[in-house]
């Protein structure tokens, strides 16, 4: 059987806040979560699910960004 495990990590200003407005999408195969940098990680049998998520996550990274710079200001 395959397994996908994939793991991110991505040195952003302000991880951890994102790395909280990113905990509604965390299910029991995918979290997201800080350690000085915000780390992304994805264990699925599922490749398309795999990349779902990733792609998923990205997305709203690049939300929540927009709207921290948007506070910031």
């Amino acid at each position: 059987m395959l397994h996908g495990y994939g793991e991110v990590r991505i040195r952003i200003d302000d991880a951890d806040v994102i790395a909280e407005s990113l905990k509604p999408d965390d299910v029991e195969w995918c979290e997201s979560f800080s350690e000085g940098e915000l780390v992304l990680r994805v264990k699925t049998p599922r490749i398309g699910a795999m990349m779902n998520a990733f792609d998923d996550y990205f997305l709203n990274i690049i939300a929540s960004k927009s709207v921290l710079q948007a506070l910031k200001k």
